[in-house]
């Protein structure tokens, strides 16, 4: 089933959405990713090695649909079972960040300001968005130097071929070593996971309402339709 997804994918891997086309609001541009982690959450019930298990992301804010993404799909897997890797143009919106860095809390081994880089360098926005799950699937974007009204969404999706995981991997890596640690004090507003403010709770829980096929958490049983 998960390969069925993923060809699926690749046939539609470049979709580009017309300017005439309704604008979707921000919990659907999120929730458009929902498939991804879908078809990546039933590879690992047969992936057990490290790079299987690591995610990272390279986005402009952590406002950007991927990042909202990932930090509304986090909960549904094992705490402690994915190794998360991100960067940043920008660390703004506050908001933003804070409910990101709730979601890495709870799920990862390390605190956020081991996970996220701060791409300060001005250069650096020429890179597109990427979101790569394990050896499943890379997402890539838009460049990050269009503001987020401004931008084509001209995405493209491609299963995880070694060569495209390799390619993935290299530049995320190329782009970490030229990136910032994040200040602490950045982080400072930063709740304990349990404490998600009731805005962004809804949201997570419309996220999670799809009855994914991935390892849910005990926790967001009750949030889930039957």
């Amino acid at each position: 089933m998960a390969r069925f997804a993923i060809a699926w994918m690749s046939e539609m891997s470049i979709t580009s959405h017309l300017d005439d086309l309704p604008s979707v609001s921000p919990l659907q541009a999120a929730s458009r990713f929902d498939p991804y982690f879908d078809v990546y959450g039933l590879g690992l019930k047969q992936q057990a090695d490290l790079e299987s298990h690591t995610v990272t992301l390279i986005a402009r804010s952590p406002a950007s649909p991927p990042a909202q993404a990932l930090a509304m799909n986090l909960g549904r897997f094992q705490p402690m079972s994915l190794e998360v890797r991100i960067i940043f143009t920008q660390i703004a919106p506050p908001d933003a960040l804070n409910f990101l860095g709730q979601a890495l809390n709870g799920s990862c081994r390390q605190a956020p300001e081991a996970i996220i880089r701060w791409a300060k360098n001005r250069s650096l926005l020429d890179a597109h968005e990427r979101l790569t799950l394990g050896r499943t699937l890379c997402w890539t974007g838009d460049s990050m130097r269009r503001a987020e009204d401004s931008r084509s969404a001209m995405d493209r999706v491609d299963d995880g071929t070694p060569r495209i995981i390799a390619d993935a991997n290299a530049s995320f890596e190329a782009l970490w070593s030229l990136s910032s640690p994040v200040p602490r004090t950045a982080f400072s507003r930063v709740a304990p996971a349990c404490q998600i403010p009731g805005v962004q709770e809804q949201a997570l829980v419309q996220a999670l309402s799809a009855e994914p096929n991935v390892i849910p958490l005990e926790a967001h049983q009750r949030f889930r339709r039957h």
